[in-house]
């Protein structure tokens, strides 16, 4: 995607180390994995390109159970184009050091593709 991007701007880049990376995926760590590049002269171009197309990550919003009544919908937009993730909270170390097991403790997080807000349900 930042190879479009240079490229529509007029930036000629040049991908090392693609095909090493696709042939033999586990050499990916080895080889430091597929690096961007771009002629000398263009190098201040191609970082305000990429500087001006950054994106802020939006913070995730959290509400509680009674506030929202339907976990298939965006609570902004209502949509239904939204994703579930789970991810381990930190709560799960603490039976590992306790018992020695380890009792997964997730917290699901929700990312709607429509309006591109996150959210948390207490």
């Amino acid at each position: 995607m930042i190879q479009g991007r240079l490229e529509s701007e007029g930036i000629p880049t040049f991908l090392k180390d693609e095909m090493t990376v696709q042939v033999h995926n586990f050499y990916s760590n080895a080889v430091g994995g597929v690096k961007l590049q771009v002629v000398v002269k263009d190098v201040d171009k191609a970082l305000q390109v990429l500087e001006s197309t950054k994106e802020e990550q939006p913070e995730a919003v959290v509400f509680s159970k009674g506030e929202i009544e339907d976990n298939d919908t965006c609570p902004f937009c209502h949509s239904e184009n939204i994703s579930r993730v789970k991810k381990a909270n930190w709560l799960t170390l603490l039976p590992f050091l306790i018992v020695g097991f380890i009792f997964p403790v997730y917290r699901k997080s929700y990312t709607c593709f429509e309006c591109e807000k996150k959210w948390r349900v207490k």
